[in-house]
């Protein structure tokens, strides 16, 4: 029976480390690892160790959280190594560096071909003349409707929309910069008041909502208050989540998808996606899918 592990620090917060531990029962031997818990041996040779167990004695990983009591820098190394032992860590770690960062996301996809908003991504420069805050202002002004975002971040956390012309625009961005050093501007795509979320497994979509903003909101973001509702997805919008996924080196991920009235746009893509939502509005069990990816993985690397 094959080992898998489910890393997060908060299994008992988190109903989608939950889902993955029940899923994965059912067919592995299944453990929770707290990634604080990782610890290395060199003496010639290297051991890595998880506790008191071998790192090793894990077929798959699959990473839902670091902990953030330790050093996390160091967390995420050791899945580096262990990705390069052998051990199936999912997602990868070279995926989720990308799907991390909406600005690789969006450079690659956009290398890809894939439709993305216009952006301008700027860090914080605390001298005159400012370029970044220059160039914000030139951006602000050339688009009618604009969307500033931290750009590392989920859960639309610091997420603001600026209009052209607001008074105080450049002072919100300021802020903005001041507390996340880095942001991301976008062109806001006017919408029919949802997105999109595609959500695939390997190079399956294996379920799709619409998530509707509040009335009088805009944000879409399901634990900010937004409505789910199943979604059947055209076959262009198909063909561009499991593109986006296959892309960027992701066993799994969630597509977020903007309807544009030029077209579809691909906003953000996901490294370790909840499911909120998706379940309710579908019936589909996406921790079993994901399951079902793994052990296939596995399998095929037995031969």
């Amino acid at each position: 029976m094959y080992k898998i592990g489910i890393v997060t620090a908060q299994f008992e917060a988190d109903p989608t480390s939950r889902d993955l531990f029940e899923a994965a029962r059912q067919v592995a031997d299944t453990q929770i690892v707290d990634p604080i818990q990782f610890s290395i041996e060199l003496n010639g040779k290297h051991v890595i160790k998880i506790g008191k167990v071998q790192a090793g004695e894990f077929d798959a990983l699959i990473i839902r959280g670091l902990n953030f009591s330790g050093e996390t820098d160091f967390q995420f190394e050791v899945f580096e190594q262990l990705d390069r032992e052998g051990v199936v860590v999912i997602n990868s770690p070279a995926a989720l560096k990308v799907a991390e960062s909406k600005f690789l996301t969006s450079f690659i996809l956009q290398e890809k071909g894939f439709r993305v908003p216009e952006s301008l991504i700027i860090q914080q420069l605390n001298k005159e003349p400012n370029e970044g805050l220059d160039d914000a202002g030139a951006f602000l002004s050339r688009h009618e409707d604009s969307v500033a975002k931290p750009l590392y971040g989920f859960q639309g956390y610091g997420v603001i929309r600026v209009k052209r012309g607001e008074k105080n625009a450049m002072t919100r961005i300021k802020r903005l910069l001041s507390e996340f050093k880095c942001i991301c501007l976008q062109k806001y795509i006017p919408n029919p008041g949802r997105d999109i979320r595609a959500f695939v497994v390997g190079d399956e979509v294996v379920a799709s909502i619409y998530r509707l903003a509040k009335l009088g909101r805009w944000k879409t973001n399901i634990r900010a208050g937004a409505r789910a509702e199943r979604c059947e997805l055209t076959e262009a919008q198909r063909t561009m989540a499991i593109g986006a996924s296959r892309d960027l080196g992701l066993d799994y991920t969630g597509v977020d998808i903007i309807e544009g009235p030029d077209g579809d746009y691909i906003l953000e893509v996901n490294g370790a996606p909840a499911w909120h939502g998706i379940t309710e509005a579908t019936g589909r069990n996406v921790a079993e899918d994901i399951i079902h990816h793994i052990i296939h993985r596995l399998e095929r690397r037995a031969g």
